[in-house]
């Protein structure tokens, strides 16, 4: 594990409870509760007897949705205290899911090759990663012939992006790659000071859409929808959501 995927999951480790408070409980999933979208559920179809892997679940909230759309369920995240969250509310919400705590860089020795129907991934999860390249192959190596990527991810655009005075400000490079050291999280009430240093990473799309194909994957499609991140731009989304905000992008091993 390199120095950067070493701090991450020291720095996701640390804030894992804080993080976990706001996510649903396990009795919202016992009850059959979803939190996917529906433009990521039209994508998948039906899901019922398909083998899913979400990497970088976290606590596994979007996992157990998975589970709940009737998908068997395989969650991957660095961090091993997330990952006791989410076998526990599996466990406590009654849905079957399986989780491992391992660096989605590369394959988990434990998951087989050609294991899975579905790899799913996003949701601010990519500018975590050092290496989009070893990335991609790992997703390769987890799918079956034909199998799919389903990543559904903020767009890298938004990060360089604030509201002043009611107008749209650039506040960063969009092609700035270098890692980025920081302390602190907007994103979790509580925890703004939180003192673990971490690393973060700026991807262009057409590095990620570069990465894929490489990885031998054959992109199908590519859709692109307005911010919802209200965390992030609070009463100035309106102003925010006539650009960019996230994407969709499915792409499929080559095979039969």
């Amino acid at each position: 594990m390199n120095e950067y995927t070493a701090a991450n999951r020291d720095a996701w480790d640390a804030i894992a409870e804080q993080r976990h408070s706001i996510w649903p409980s396990a009795d919202f999933f016992a009850r059959g509760g979803s939190l996917l979208r529906e433009h990521e559920l039209e994508a998948a179809g039906d899901v019922r007897g398909l083998r899913l892997c979400h990497l970088q679940c976290g606590s596994g909230e979007e996992t157990l949705s998975w589970a709940n759309a009737g998908a068997t369920v395989t969650g991957v995240d660095i961090s091993p205290k997330q990952i006791d969250l989410a076998t526990r509310k599996a466990r406590d919400a009654g849905v079957p899911a399986d989780f491992l705590a391992a660096d989605v860089s590369s394959r988990p020795e434990s998951l087989a090759p050609g294991s899975f129907d579905i790899v799913y991934t996003g949701g601010g999860a990519l500018g975590w990663l050092p290496d989009l390249d070893s990335w991609a192959a790992s997703i390769h190596d987890l799918l079956k012939p034909s199998g799919r990527l389903i990543l559904n991810e903020e767009h890298p655009q938004l990060a360089n992006l604030e509201v002043r005075d009611g107008a749209v400000a650039i506040v960063g490079d969009y092609f700035d790659r270098q890692p980025h050291r920081t302390t602190g999280w907007r994103h979790f009430a509580g925890a703004e000071d939180a003192p673990e240093p971490r690393w973060e990473f700026s991807w262009t799309l057409g590095d990620i859409v570069t990465s894929i194909a490489r990885a031998g994957l054959r992109i199908d499609s590519l859709q692109e929808f307005p911010s919802t991140a209200s965390w992030r731009f609070g009463d100035d989304l309106p102003t925010v959501r006539r650009l960019l905000g996230s994407y969709l992008l499915i792409a499929r091993k080559l095979g039969s």
